[in-house]
């Protein structure tokens, strides 16, 4: 019984010894976020109104400055670019021409944009949002040009501008 007690206990220890080893390994990684204030542009003074404009027999251009338009403000993550896009617009009195028994007409709004330096904005700039008060801040001015032609048929004309911006 002895002899079968050691045979049994020489080959169990190293059975017991390999199932009852821990089998463990680690790797360290990083983690990292970047967070951003959500970017916002919001309309707040002035108008792109051209008020009341004389036709002629001789083509005119009618210009507003963008210092006397529209302003926007644009906030976001201090010192990121953000990219402006915008288009000419189309104006159409057709609103106005059912109740007057005019003609439907358009003619093209060519925006003219600016910083509050002076800093002129064209279709597809970046510009830095510099720090304001905790967060970049941009005011941008809209303004822009009608031209009018000799032909050009009288009414109200509207249109709707649109400017864009993204990170």
């Amino acid at each position: 019984m002895k002899k079968f007690f050691y045979i049994f206990f020489i080959f169990f220890i190293p059975i017991t010894n390999i199932y009852s080893q821990k089998v463990f390994a680690s790797q360290n990684a990083s983690a990292s976020a970047i967070l951003v204030i959500p970017l916002s542009i919001i309309s707040t003074q002035g108008e792109l109104d051209f008020g009341e404009v004389f036709i002629s027999d001789t083509p005119i251009t009618q210009r507003l400055a963008p210092q006397n338009g529209k302003l926007f403000i644009v906030s976001g993550t201090p010192n990121r670019s953000v990219t402006f896009t915008f288009n000419s617009v189309n104006m159409s009195n057709v609103a106005w021409v059912p109740s007057a028994a005019a003609s439907i007409d358009e003619l093209e709004f060519v925006p003219d944009i600016e910083l509050e330096d002076g800093a002129k904005i064209k279709n597809g700039d970046s510009h830095s949002l510099p720090f304001v008060k905790g967060i970049g801040q941009l005011d941008v001015w809209v303004g822009g040009a009608i031209k009018i032609s000799a032909t050009q048929k009288n009414g109200n004309y509207t249109g709707q501008f649109t400017l864009n911006v993204s990170y």
